[in-house]
């Protein structure tokens, strides 16, 4: 299965490239919203918690700490929403051709990747801009991505079956994500409101996880142990518990 996935890679990159060309096409300003949204909501956020709520209790940069914080959040949030929607919108195209359906979620998965490449790259434009000095470490920013990718994968390939069961998935999705943004510290410093007896519930919050280890890449600061491992378990558990979980309904997609 897997190798028959391998075989279509180069179609896999294909549609992965046209899609993103196909995003934004009628709008004036294109794939430039690419960057525009993140961008504003940056603006947004720091506009009401950093001036008006006064948030940035811990943070001395506190725009590269929004910064990082939601373009590492909404590369999995786009990504997964993405792949919720990648099986019932092509259920003509599974039931005309005979293919892994597994290519579906991670064509959507590698779209929504390229799409977020910008973004990251901005990150270091606005370390620089915001005066952050250089570190060694910015070169670990693309593997620490690369681990991410791989836990979105498997984040879409469960949104995308559990999507084929319940419909209304998608219309969930949104209320999760938004509950899961206030839980991974995106927005604020973890350390400076949790209380020390809840700080488990952000080492196991795998959101929290990837911010930080980006964040620690970017900013410096200090970096448990455990939060490395919490983000290695968690990868391996969704990539594999997803990946098997999505291929044992391989025979219902595009039937149900």
């Amino acid at each position: 299965y897997i190798s028959g996935l391998w075989r279509r890679r180069q179609y896999i990159a294909y549609v992965s490239a046209s899609e993103l060309r196909s995003q934004q096409i009628n709008t004036v300003l294109g794939n430039l919203w690419h960057l525009l949204n993140p961008a504003l909501s940056i603006a947004i956020y720091y506009v009401i918690f950093g001036l008006l709520l006064d948030t940035t209790r811990g943070v001395d940069n506190f725009i590269l700490f929004l910064t990082v914080g939601i373009f590492v959040f909404q590369f999995t949030q786009r990504t997964t929403t993405q792949g919720a929607t990648s099986i019932t919108q092509n259920v003509g195209l599974l039931k005309a051709i005979r293919f892994p359906r597994a290519l579906l979620p991670v064509t959507s998965t590698l779209t929504e990747t390229m799409s977020s490449l910008p973004t990251y790259v901005l990150i270091y434009v606005m370390a620089l801009i915001t005066g952050q000095a250089a570190r060694w470490q910015w070169v670990l920013v693309p593997v620490v991505m690369a681990f991410q990718l791989l836990f979105n994968l498997g984040a879409a390939m469960i949104a995308a079956r559990a999507t084929t069961h319940f419909r209304d998935t998608t219309q969930l999705l949104p209320f999760f994500f938004r509950l899961l943004l206030y839980a991974s510290g995106v927005i604020f410093l973890a350390s400076a409101y949790a209380q020390s007896q809840y700080s488990w519930l952000f080492t196991g919050n795998p959101m929290f996880c990837y911010i930080t280890i980006t964040r620690w890449c970017v900013m410096g600061g200090e970096l448990g142990t455990s939060i490395l491992v919490s983000a290695l378990v968690w990868t391996t558990a969704l990539l594999v518990g997803g990946f098997l979980w999505f291929r044992a309904g391989e025979e219902r997609y595009g039937r149900d």
